[in-house]
């Protein structure tokens, strides 16, 4: 499976260094309405809920209000722990869910090799590669992996948000039932990034130590400025190719290239220049390694 990476110049440059390319979650993209789902069938989950605890509740609510009738406790607890609960929940479904998955996984997002047209690649020069003076790295990773500690999977692009029903769910959900659900939440976005015809890896902050030696899989924290960044290891026989943005300064492509020369398994690697085709809104590629 061939895809590619567009980046700023300095971090193309700094990542072939050791192959350790950054990997983000959702709080750092560009969208704000990354992971979000929208929710349905609230009222009888927490109907349910208040049901099921109401003896606790009923005790609290005696401790909140003091109240000498078992009739105000209970419509006390009816209403004020409905309210309460409720805005938990909204709060945590509507809102931070975007925060649950950047606490949980990070991502490493890819464009698939059908999305290298000469009619999306301008918008991805111009977006995400420093407005032409960054490079694209190809990559072929051979196959989707799936399961283990990472897995790949396509965007899918929608209208409209994905509706999650509450009575379906558990309000602290744990293994695959939170993974089926952070994957259905990771890989959804609006349909006004179709054009990205993007993918996705998924890769958990916490590895056990016996599985870090799996392929693409070496998440590597680092520290910078007081913040902590993570980096995902892909291999040097997995980059096809790199292109140099059109505006990109022959001579840092120059110092780049002989640079990857030097180091082990590299010598596959093929070096490209993005060129402004005279005669259209599109760009024409000239190898030049």
């Amino acid at each position: 499976m061939r895809c590619c990476r567009y980046m700023k110049f300095a971090h193309a440059a700094e990542s072939l260094r050791d192959c350790f390319f950054k990997v983000s979650g959702p709080l750092e993209f560009n969208d704000p309405f990354e992971c979000r789902g929208r929710y349905v069938n609230f009222d009888g989950v927490l109907h349910q809920y208040i049901h099921d605890n109401f003896e606790r509740l009923r005790f609290e609510a005696i401790l909140r209000t003091r109240s000498t009738t078992p009739e105000q406790q209970d419509r006390f607890t009816e209403q004020y722990f409905f309210k309460l609960y409720f805005d938990a929940a909204t709060k945590t479904f509507d809102g931070s869910w975007a925060k649950t998955v950047n606490d949980t996984v990070r991502m490493l997002c890819l464009v698939k090799e059908h999305g290298l047209t000469s009619k999306s690649d301008v918008l991805f020069w111009s977006h995400y590669a420093d407005a032409g003076k960054g490079v694209r790295i190809i990559f072929d990773l051979k196959s989707k992996p799936k399961g283990g500690v990472y897995y790949m999977k396509d965007v899918e692009y929608l209208d409209k948000i994905p509706v999650f029903d509450c009575r379906k769910m558990e309000y602290w959900m744990q293994g695959d039932e939170f993974k089926n659900y952070l994957e259905r939440l990771a890989h959804v976005k609006g349909k006004a990034w179709e054009y990205e015809n993007e993918i996705r890896m998924i890769i958990p902050r916490r590895i056990p130590e016996q599985m870090k030696r799996a392929p693409f899989t070496h998440l590597c924290p680092r520290e910078k400025d007081g913040v902590t960044h993570y980096f995902v290891r892909i291999d040097y026989d997995a980059i096809r190719r790199i292109d140099f943005g059109p505006h990109v300064d022959l001579k840092q492509a120059v110092r780049l290239i002989e640079d990857l020369k030097h180091e082990k398994g590299t010598g596959h690697i093929a070096f490209w220049q993005a060129m402004l085709d005279p005669g259209s809104y599109s760009y024409i590629y000239q190898k030049v390694a």
